[in-house]
């Protein structure tokens, strides 16, 4: 195995919203697939209606979170899921989509996650799948610890939701230790909420704080992760993608042609129209509950 490499988070803030973006640059090609990787806090409405192509965008509501997450999209769309549920927005050749707290008044705590996909399917039709709390399976330890698996599987506890590519999305509470895989041809990137984590993988040994995260890829080795005291933690683990990587805005691609040609079909109304909602002075006036 390489030797892992730990990235910080930044933080910043607008009024209503506020996260704490991991710098995937710093992690180099050993984050792919992940593009992005933020833990957020959000009130109100800060974003409207707004594009994604080419690859998936993920938010997954934190169990502590305030408010549920809802989702709607030009594919037509428009789901609940409360906390400790995720939406999985495959966008693939193209979706309009707007995601905001459920509950007025209350903050919603996510991580969002934007999932590369691979040339092939960056055509393909958009679709949304999502989960509620009930419907993610877990694991537990008779030590106390817990793997909420969102997305994938693990030690062959699978979730239902199945996106285009191989991906596991695991919410672990740590009290004491648990071994996970390190799949070859995998990259796996674990990023700490808050507490301390060790990292045991092939001879190396990493201490990872709250606020950072570390990228791991190996060879079908595995690694151990243990802790002196309660620790949270989300692992991510997809293929990577060995393409060209070109970001602009809401659009990641291979070329700039790519890019050009969503932006045109964004332009020309071909990603869908989603209506903007209505402010509550307006759902008032019209009678609407």
């Amino acid at each position: 195995m390489v030797a892992p490499i730990v990235a910080a988070r930044a933080h910043r803030s607008n009024p209503g919203f506020s996260v704490r973006s991991i710098d995937m640059q710093q992690l180099g090609d050993t984050g792919s697939p992940v593009v992005v990787l933020d833990e957020f806090r959000v009130r109100g409405r800060p974003f409207p209606p707004h594009p994604h192509a080419g690859f998936s965008a993920v938010t997954y509501v934190f169990e502590d979170s305030e408010s549920g997450l809802r989702s709607r999209s030009s594919v037509g769309d428009d789901v609940v899921v409360g906390p400790g549920g995720i939406v999985w927005t495959e966008a693939a050749s193209g979706v309009i989509h707007e995601e905001l707290p459920a509950d007025t008044g209350r903050e919603l705590h996510g991580l969002q996650v934007f999932v590369n996909l691979r040339s092939e399917n960056k055509r393909a039709a958009p679709r949304v799948l999502q989960l509620e709390n009930g419907d993610v399976p877990e694991w537990r330890s008779d030590a106390g610890d817990r793997v909420r698996v969102a997305v994938g599987s693990f030690d062959n506890v699978e979730s239902p939701l199945v996106p285009a590519e191989p991906f596991d999305l695991l919410d672990v509470d740590l009290r004491s230790h648990v071994p996970f895989l390190l799949p070859e041809g995998r990259h796996t990137l674990v990023y700490v909420l808050d507490g301390r984590l060790r990292v045991h993988a092939d001879g190396w040994e990493q201490t990872v704080t709250g606020g950072h995260a570390v990228a791991l890829h190996g060879a079908g080795g595995g690694a151990t992760f243990d802790v002196a005291r309660p620790t949270h933690i989300v692992v991510l683990s997809g293929a990577p993608v060995h393409e060209p990587v070109l970001v602009d805005g809401p659009f990641i691609m291979n070329h700039r042609a790519q890019i050009e040609d969503a932006i045109a079909r964004y332009r020309a109304g071909r990603m869908g129209r989603l209506a903007p909602l209505a402010d509550a002075s307006q759902q008032k006036a019209e009678g609407t509950p």
